[in-house]
């Protein structure tokens, strides 16, 4: 006989929400810096960069940071590393990840060979391989040389589309530095990063508003401004661009264009957003459900865990409405036949996740046609 006794567990069933790291960048910039310390340095919307604590940044690479904070407007934060130019940053993006955790890297660094951007492959692949993190890499390439013994518009064009040709990697996208003040960087940084709308919603997105601060574009050697077919070769080669819309004032945005293949279903950047977003919250799920013979084989057990690994999917698909108005959310809600298990064998299962995003046009064709109504 049992000796009368009461035992009460309370049990942890891993179901509350996983803090995020969404549109938490950081800002890997150049100035003039003294030892071996390089600091990582939190700053977010309220952050005055005319502070002497910023004193050390190159004013180019200032611009940078003013543009991402201006066009990321509320609620905007950030990490900022600065650096000397013989320093490794890739040992610098390891060190303050040490301290933090980012959605991306911003490399303010012109790219002047394929190099940089191979290394930028490889040092994403290292953070995901040691670190488990997630993050995606923003790149830049050299704005055109104006002076006088410098570039046309063709010159720069034919320097610039063949640096990224070779790259295959749905997590790097580039940025060519097209503004006067070289702040193109920023301003894309900037954008990807406003809170005003979510990781799924496109850069190009024209109710988010217009670019903000300087929109003033660069000009070639014989003072030619840049022009939208050179834009349109660059977004051809798959570069992030701004773009304008004739007789509507502004100046806007291209889709966040990756460097994933012809192809891929990660060309535009919001797409492998939503799936990193995923990842970073599956991930966790999934750790803590290690040698746990709750989540077994038998039919009970996988329904649960089908449950328990698509909370949060189907929390990126809440939609809000507001009156008449409905703001659709990240992704569309998951489905019976979005999440499937395997077992390999009676220690290793395989989860497969479907994550399904909204449609959004970005060409829009509208045809209009004369209606005679005969007898009116």
């Amino acid at each position: 006989m049992a000796w009368p006794t009461v035992i009460i567990n309370i049990l942890n069933m891993m179901r509350g929400p996983i803090p995020g790291v969404e549109f938490h960048f950081l800002f890997v910039v150049y100035g003039t810096v003294a030892g071996t310390e390089r600091n990582l340095i939190m700053v977010d919307n309220t952050t005055d960069f005319a502070d002497s604590t910023f004193d050390n940044i190159d004013p180019v690479h200032m611009l940078t940071l003013k543009a991402a904070q201006l066009n990321g407007k509320q609620n905007w934060t950030a990490g900022v590393i600065v650096l000397d130019p013989a320093d490794s940053w890739q040992a610098a993006v390891f060190k303050a990840n040490e301290t933090s955790s980012f959605e991306a890297v911003v490399l303010d660094k012109p790219v002047t060979a394929t190099s940089t951007l191979e290394d930028a492959v490889a040092c994403r692949t290292e953070l995901k391989a040691k670190l488990g993190r997630e993050v995606f890499m923003i790149c830049t390439l050299p704005g055109i040389n104006d002076s006088d013994a410098g570039e046309t518009w063709a010159q720069w064009l034919a320097a610039t589309v063949p640096v990224p040709k070779s790259i295959a990697s749905e997590y790097i996208t580039v940025v060519p530095q097209v503004h006067k003040d070289n702040s193109t960087i920023g301003i894309y940084a900037g954008r990807l990063a406003n809170q005003e709308v979510s990781i799924a919603d496109s850069p190009a997105r024209v109710k988010t508003g217009s670019v903000l601060g300087s929109m003033a574009l660069a000009t070639d050697k014989n003072g030619k401004p840049l022009e939208l077919a050179t834009l349109k070769a660059l977004e051809a080669a798959r570069l992030a661009v701004p773009m304008w819309y004739p007789d509507y004032p502004g100046q806007y945005w291209t889709t966040g264009r990756t460097l994933d293949v012809p192809g891929g279903d990660f060309q535009d950047i919001r797409h492998i957003r939503v799936a990193m977003k995923a990842a970073r919250k599956v991930r966790v799920r999934a750790i803590a459900r290690i040698a746990d013979r709750e989540f077994n084989s038998t039919p009970g057990s996988e329904a649960s865990a089908k449950l328990y690994f698509t909370q949060d999917l189907r929390e990126m698909a809440v939609v809000t409405k507001i009156g008449d108005y409905e703001f659709p959310g990240e992704i569309k809600p998951p489905q019976d036949e979005d999440i499937t298990i395997t077992w390999v064998n009676s220690e290793e299962v395989e989860i497969l996740l479907a994550v399904t995003p909204y449609e959004c046009p970005v060409k829009i064709t509208i045809g209009i046609m004369l209606n005679q109504r005969l007898g009116e």
